[in-house]
């Protein structure tokens, strides 16, 4: 099969530009928090009553506060986001960076959703208190059996969260992390 250097150089071009399409959306996506790091936020969260109430529907939701209704929201297929809704009003701000200790707004977020500070350099914020957060316990299961042994969470709603994190287990160790932890 022969082409024209014409229409070799039509091919080329549309490679090319489904190529910077494809990197383009790919920087995009990866704009969130690892699903196994947000479940394990969450079981952290519930265990020292930062979350109020998690959900077990299709969205994943930590119920931050009531008044105004402030929440974490996620599943594997959406990016872990702070929303917030008043009478008058609904928006979100979606995170980005790793937790424990390095969450912060994924690029051209609101700084402020419905008058709530999301973010405030100078004053203490929600990323505040999410960073803030220690992660008591590390493995994402444990997290969730350590949370209802204390009763801060139901047994269905603990197993729920547990097959969550067998289904999206922590990736394999590389050797450079099992040096650095030496």
């Amino acid at each position: 099969m022969k082409f024209s250097l014409s229409r070799m150089k039509k091919i080329s071009d549309l490679v090319l530009l489904f190529s910077a399409f494809s990197c383009s959306y790919a920087s995009e996506t990866l704009a969130n928090v690892a699903t196994r790091q947000a479940l394990t936020l969450y079981g952290n969260a519930a265990l020292t009553g930062l979350c109020r109430h998690l959900s077990t529907n299709r969205l994943w939701v930590c119920e931050l506060s009531d008044n105004p209704d402030i929440h974490l929201t996620f599943n594997a297929d959406t990016a872990l986001h702070i929303t917030v809704r008043t009478p008058s009003c609904e928006g979100n701000s979606v995170l980005d960076g790793e937790w424990p200790d390095n969450l912060k707004l994924a690029p051209g977020q609101p700084k402020k959703v419905c008058n709530v500070k999301i973010v405030d350099e100078k004053e203490g914020d929600y990323l505040d208190r999410l960073n803030a957060l220690p992660e008591i316990i590390s493995k994402c299961e444990v997290s969730f059996q350590e949370a209802f042994l204390k009763n801060r969470l139901n047994a269905e709603t603990a197993n729920f969260y547990i097959g969550q994190c067998k289904r999206y287990p922590a990736p394999p160790k590389t050797s450079q992390d099992e040096d650095q932890s030496e």
